[in-house]
């Protein structure tokens, strides 16, 4: 996979790195970034193989609702409960 640098030595423009760049984008040429497309990389070849289930962009972890965990939800749900019982308790008085 080619990066930015290299697409702009290969272009032989006269143009600055930063002039070229603006160019492309305006152009609509899609300049790839190292992390993103390794990661859409890697996903579509274990797909062409066959291979789904090895990566993933969406954690799909179980022990999660609304991408927290299951823990932090419960806690909190205790101690809301616990402070409107509180509330409760304490107005009865």
């Amino acid at each position: 996979m080619t990066n930015a640098n290299q697409m702009y030595k290969q272009s032989g423009t006269t143009l600055s790195f930063k002039d070229w760049i603006e160019r492309e984008k305006a152009k609509g040429v899609v300049i790839p970034k190292k992390g993103v497309t390794d990661k859409i990389s890697k996903d579509l070849e274990s797909r062409l193989q066959g291979n789904e289930n090895e990566v993933n962009f969406i954690d799909n972890d179980k022990d999660k609702i609304f991408g927290l965990s299951k823990t932090v939800l419960i806690v909190s749900t205790l101690m809301i409960v616990g402070a409107i019982g509180y509330t409760i308790y304490r107005n009865k008085k």
